[in-house]
């Protein structure tokens, strides 16, 4: 069902200390895993085209993260800009993917991993928002208080991500994989020609 893809992307979700580099990863990961899921809900097929802009996006900010590492003569500001406009991708991603676990799960009855679900979106979009707030450049000012929140927020990031791992796991086990039979694919182009002639064929009879 796309549920293990997921799963095994968003492990790399676990670095939180340069998240920039990681984040590609997971998003070319998750994409797969999502490529499946995005045909259940509107919240899957949300996530799944919020995680392929994160997957572009990531890669020219871990990029632009690379040359400023080596050397580079690039603005901090801007790149403290491209890396918070990452992460608001990011949480753009995780709403849509809460609300499509939160869809799934009550649409098949299991309410106590609803609650999960609801709760792992609320919180990683509220963490996500933060840490795009305090990559910011805020100026000399208000660096000592963001130094004191920095390990704070990558405990807070490490426990978020491992509620979505464990929401993703109980989701692989206890929904399943159906049978791709089941899936409510959309008819593609040739099956809806073929339909619409048989029509025509029947009137014509």
């Amino acid at each position: 069902m796309g549920f293990g893809l997921l799963l095994i992307g968003y492990v790399f979700y676990l670095n939180t200390v340069i998240p920039v580099y990681t984040i590609p990863v997971s998003a070319l990961v998750t994409a797969f895993g999502l490529r499946k899921l995005k045909v259940w809900n509107s919240g899957f097929l949300g996530a799944f085209r919020a995680d392929l802009a994160v997957l572009v996006y990531g890669l020219a900010a871990a990029g632009l993260a690379g040359a400023l590492a080596a050397g580079a003569n690039i603005s901090d500001t801007l790149s403290s800009i491209v890396s918070a406009g990452l992460y608001l991708l990011v949480l753009l991603f995780h709403f849509y993917l809460g609300s499509g676990l939160i869809q799934l799960t009550q649409e098949v009855g299991l309410f106590r991993l609803r609650g999960r679900a609801l709760f792992f979106r609320t919180s990683a979009c509220i963490y996500w928002l933060l840490y795009a707030f305090l990559n910011l450049d805020l100026g000399e000012k208000l660096d000592p208080v963001v130094a004191r929140l920095f390990i704070p927020m990558v405990i807070v990031g490490l426990v978020v991500a491992v509620i979505g791992i464990s929401v993703f796991f109980s989701c692989y086990t206890d929904i399943g994989m159906p049978d791709e039979q089941d899936a409510p694919e959309k008819p593609g182009f040739f099956a809806r020609w073929k339909r619409k002639n048989e029509k025509v064929d029947r009137k014509d009879d």
